[in-house]
């Protein structure tokens, strides 16, 4: 068997290998996500309206975190992000405010919990024009404690990503050394003399 299909081999072996890596960690991620986590997708916010969106939290030492992204406005040229301010509220389950923050466009933030129970996010739209938000309100898996981004989580991921990127380039390889073993080992023809 030549060098360049050997090398062609192995590239899509790791490349495959990096794609199973990736989805076998992704996948369980993904679901530990949606199983826990509140998600509301292009929620409507009328001018002086609010959306509210809970979870439940089952243990204090988990942050919750609160991630919310104002559509674009495909209303206006260009599609635009409305300029509207908008406010968020956290209660816990007594009702007691855990944080309240204005914001324009994109927002994060943790906070820890208190009690065991549930917990509303209000998000207020204090502008002029109606506005569409995307809201995630939930114990992400990859913030700790102290609001530290854990990348123990996503090294699946990352190792799934850079099998496959070394995959790519060995296929690359193998490909020129096949073009190259084919031009070498073709015979050549010779003019009649």
């Amino acid at each position: 068997m030549q060098r360049g299909y050997i090398i062609l081999i192995v590239g899509a072996a790791l490349l495959i290998s990096g794609i199973v890596v990736s989805a076998l960690w992704a996948v369980p991620f993904a679901g530990k996500v949606l199983r826990e986590d509140t998600i509301l997708g292009g929620a409507s916010i009328r001018p002086s309206g609010s959306v509210n969106a809970s979870t439940q939290v089952t243990d204090t030492m988990r942050p919750v975190s609160l991630a919310i992204h104002v559509e674009r406005n495909n209303g206006t040229a260009g599609g635009q992000i409305p300029n509207n301010n908008l406010r968020e509220t956290v209660r816990n389950p007594n009702g007691i405010i855990m944080t309240s923050n204005e914001f324009t466009g994109a927002f994060f933030t943790t906070f820890k919990p208190d009690i065991v129970g549930k917990y509303t996010a209000t998000i207020y739209n204090l502008g002029h024009t109606p506005v569409s938000v995307n809201v995630l309100i939930g114990n992400l898996p990859f913030v700790g404690a102290n609001n530290h981004v854990n990348l123990n989580s996503f090294s699946g991921i990352i190792v799934g990503v850079i099998l496959s990127i070394i995959g790519i380039i060995v296929l690359i390889a193998g490909i020129i050394v096949l073009i190259f073993d084919k031009r070498r080992n073709k015979p050549k023809v010779h003019p009649p003399t």
